[in-house]
């Protein structure tokens, strides 16, 4: 009796598990991308959205616009939990490459944004921003101050990631 017991509980914690408790989906993971102006070729907006941080000159979007952005088309509404963005440091680069300051909105029409985030001080290689559940077709990152060092003008992003 006793195991059966231990067996319909193991099987009632399981079934006690939500979706919250799962790895995030990356809904923006392979979607169409747009940016502003690149660096250089190889450095495109869709690199921000290929998953891969193998390689600091084939796997990120830079861009030497300011204010920099890009903008993720998620191909049908979501309802988005949070983003992470992998700054230059999680792609091997120096932390003093990392995104400074940068905002977050998202949309359901392409047209009329509503901001999430805003961070003024990041100095994080990959920053978590946990929101409030909201349903959005759209994602876009703004930089204002692309690196640590306010005359670096160069916009480094490895991965931006919506769940």
């Amino acid at each position: 009796m006793k195991p059966r017991i231990a067996l319909v509980a193991m099987l009632l914690c399981a079934a006690s598990l939500t979706a919250a408790d799962a790895a995030p989906v990356n809904f923006a993971l392979h979607r169409p991308t747009t940016g502003s102006a690149i660096c250089k070729p190889g450095e495109e907006a869709e690199k921000a959205v290929n998953g891969l941080l193998a390689s600091k000159t084939h796997d990120k979007f830079c861009s030497l616009a300011r204010p920099a952005w890009l903008r993720i088309d998620l191909q049908s509404e979501r309802k988005l939990r949070g983003f992470t963005v992998k700054h230059a440091q999680a792609g091997d680069e120096p932390a003093s490459m990392n995104t400074r300051a940068f905002a977050l909105s998202v949309s359901r029409d392409g047209v009329n944004w509503r901001q999430v985030v805003q961070v003024h001080d990041n100095i994080e290689g990959v920053s978590v921003h946990r929101i409030a559940p909201v349903r959005a077709r759209y994602v876009r990152l703004d930089v204002s101050q692309p690196a640590q060092d306010p005359a670096d003008p160069a916009t480094r992003i490895y991965e931006l990631e919506a769940w």
